[in-house]
């Protein structure tokens, strides 16, 4: 087996852990959402409703923290935010294993 491949423990029908073996290559062209998660805010509901344009929302997190990148909301790596042109960017600085 190349060591790219991936393999992943399942179950067959009588309850047996076996292996099965993916070619990263089949799912290589699969889209995916990453999402960077900056920080949160809380709120009240007066407080939300009461925003108007041009507000500002203070996040819990400090301008030195990483920004957490997210795959179906499970944390899969780390990083600075920069830019890139006129658009924000991550350089990583972590990946999850």
């Amino acid at each position: 087996m190349a060591d790219s491949e991936t393999k992943t423990k399942i179950l067959d029908a009588s309850g047996k852990a076996g292996q099965l073996t993916i070619n990263p290559k089949l799912v290589s062209n699969v889209t995916v959402t990453l999402s960077a998660f900056l920080g949160e805010a809380k709120m009240s509901l007066g407080e939300l409703t009461a925003l108007e344009e041009g507000a500002i929302i203070a996040l819990d997190a400090p301008l030195s923290q990483c920004v957490e990148l997210r795959l179906n909301g499970v944390a899969v790596a780390r990083g600075e935010l920069v830019t890139l042109g006129d658009k924000f960017a991550v350089r990583l600085v972590e990946i999850s294993k």
